[in-house]
């Protein structure tokens, strides 16, 4: 089975018109399945920056319809090219001509999307050529994008295998909640599965920790995979389109599936170290998106990796 996971921003039509609804919070989840496909599909509720954040955070590849150019349009794109995503398809609309898709991507990772005009069969035709590198060797990296209690079943979460393979019994840390945890069962699209592999959305029977203590952006891993940290020093690179000056002060990170308040306490012209009251979980290999929600025009301040 081929999973792919793609974030579909400024065009909540085309979702519904691609999938059929799986859950909703901030951050709506559809999924379809074609022949040996696996398609899961995410979208921001009311555009919402941060669940914006934390889908460009954990998909493969990213639709991208051009209306309007806007200020969230702008942030959508500066996102999507700081955190590398370079899969994807920019939809044309009688707003933007490819001219102008190209002069606004310039320079960007969206360069390499596919243009395409507002063609759902197509569009999907497309997503089923698109096969991402997977890690399958490393051990094994969940991330949790919902939870909930089911009766005769116990506590489920709902996320993406990002490396490895995950199987049924398998042992692992719970972070930030620093719990062991077993995997009772695994499922895809109602199925269940013995094991899962990097790529997979799956759900999980969960013995050892409670729905509160699995929360959106918690990471199911062996614990030397993953730091659980209130500080981070970070390599950092601002984004040009960032109007001020990076200071030192109150802001937001996000990283993987989380999005928390953090105070910049040091800066230099290549790093930064953050500070938050809220532990974060994250990886050698996340990226951080340091975000300010009050600025008038960009909000993405920058993006760094852990020193």
């Amino acid at each position: 089975m081929k999973h792919l996971a793609v974030g579909i921003f400024h065009d909540d039509t085309l979702s519904r018109e691609l999938g059929k609804k799986d859950t909703e919070t901030d951050i709506v989840v559809l999924n379809r399945k074609m022949d040996e496909h696996i398609l899961t599909f995410m979208y921001p509720l009311e555009d919402k920056l941060s669940a914006k954040s934390e889908i460009i955070s954990s998909v493969d590849v990213a639709i991208v319809t051009f209306t309007e150019m806007t200020r969230e349009l702008g942030e959508t794109v500066v996102m999507l090219d700081s955190l590398g995503i370079s899969k994807g398809i920019t939809v044309t609309t009688p707003y933007t001509t490819i001219d102008r898709i190209a002069a606004i991507t310039k320079g960007t990772s969206l360069e390499s999307f596919i243009v395409e005009n507002r063609d759902p069969a197509k569009i999907l035709g497309l997503l089923k050529n698109i096969h991402p590198e997977r890690d399958t060797v490393s051990p094994p990296v969940v991330v949790v994008d919902n939870s909930f209690s089911v009766r005769g079943v116990g506590e489920v979460i709902l996320g993406f295998v990002k490396r490895g393979i995950i199987r049924k019994y398998d042992k692992l840390s719970l972070l930030p909640a620093g719990k062991e945890v077993t995997v009772r069962s695994i499922q895809m699209q109602d199925e269940d599965y013995d094991e899962a592999e990097a790529g997979s959305r799956v759900g999980l029977a969960i013995k050892g920790a409670t729905v509160d203590e699995m929360e959106r952006g918690s990471v199911l891993c062996v614990s030397s995979d993953a730091k659980v940290s209130t500080t981070a020093d970070l390599s950092f690179m601002k984004s040009p389109f960032y109007s001020d000056d990076v200071r030192e002060g109150a802001f937001h990170v996000t990283v993987g599936m989380q999005t928390i308040p953090v105070t910049v306490t040091k800066k230099s012209e290549t790093s930064i170290a953050i500070e938050s009251e809220k532990p974060i979980v994250y990886t050698s290999r996340d990226t951080f998106l340091l975000l300010d929600l009050n600025a008038k025009k960009m909000r993405i301040i920058g993006k760094g990796t852990t020193l």
